[in-house]
């Protein structure tokens, strides 16, 4: 089975995903979230691993607006933590880094490192981290310096300049598996789904009210604007039990346009 992820073999999509599966799979190594949708819907993978929030750098917009572009399903949920480790080529020093280089996830969830240590370098946006690691490798400069994991660090035979330079060490991103179908999972205990809502006073409460009257928690409330629809948007809600059919028809007598993401089992991550 393929798996399309976005970033390369040492990034912490790769992590992410042979944290579920192992390390006997066979990756689609893309540059960008629109490629991993893309392979998925063009067939070329039989699933997709993505990030879709940290608990520092918050939500990662592009990937919920192509939930609702996309007609996929969410089978799968795992968080992994995330450590940042400051690499460059053998040599190299703190004061002579000039530029780094990295995600935007990863150079915000370390900015409190980088003001106070690297505020003379340069950032630069990557598409991923590895890449990054990748890309100071090939320049081959003392002054270069990426934002990224160990294994990125071994791959690209880079030292590892200064470690765990994360925000806080609690730093944690979640990542959700993608399928074209949505297979029975006897264990599922949380769901996800998109809705809208009519644009008049308490229909939002009204959505929310019908999860409070069934006992049932809400671990996310995302909302995101209808393209051609100004000051429109379409919600994204988690909660935790089944997209039970008697639930989702509640759901309808209050929303509009309401698509059942996927059911899953809960992940796990260690809380604080």
């Amino acid at each position: 089975m393929y798996t399309a992820i976005q970033g390369l073999d040492t990034s912490f999509h790769a992590a992410a995903t042979k944290q579920l599966y192992g390390t006997g799979i066979n990756l689609i190594c893309c540059q960008t979230f629109n490629e991993v949708f893309s392979s998925l819907d063009e067939q070329k993978a039989e699933r997709a691993v993505v990030a879709i929030e940290n608990s520092l750098y918050g939500s990662i917009n592009e990937v919920y607006d192509l939930l609702i572009r996309y007609d996929f399903k969410i089978v799968a949920e795992v968080y992994e933590q995330i450590s940042l480790h400051l690499l460059t080529v053998p040599g190299a020093t703190i004061n002579g880094i000039e530029n780094i280089y990295s995600q935007a996830p990863a150079l915000a969830e370390s900015e409190e490192f980088l003001n106070s240590t690297l505020s003379h370098a340069d950032r630069h946006e990557f598409y991923d981290t590895a890449m990054a690691a990748r890309e100071v490798n090939r320049l081959n400069s003392k002054s270069n310096a990426a934002i990224a994991s160990i294994e990125a660090a071994k791959k690209y035979n880079l030292d590892i300049l200064a470690r765990n330079i994360e925000t806080h060490p609690h730093n944690y991103t979640r990542f959700i598996v993608l399928e074209k179908t949505s297979p029975d999972d006897p264990n599922a205990n949380k769901s996800s789904i998109t809705f809208q809502t009519n644009d008049t006073p308490g229909s939002l409460h009204d959505v929310l009210g019908v999860f409070a009257k069934n006992n049932i928690n809400l671990s996310k409330l995302e909302s995101r604007p209808i393209v051609g629809r100004a000051w429109r948007y379409m919600y994204y809600l988690d909660f935790e039990s089944n997209a039970s059919k008697g639930l989702i028809d509640e759901v309808m007598a209050h929303a509009a346009d309401v698509k059942v993401l996927g059911t899953y089992k809960k992940g796990f991550y260690e809380k604080i």
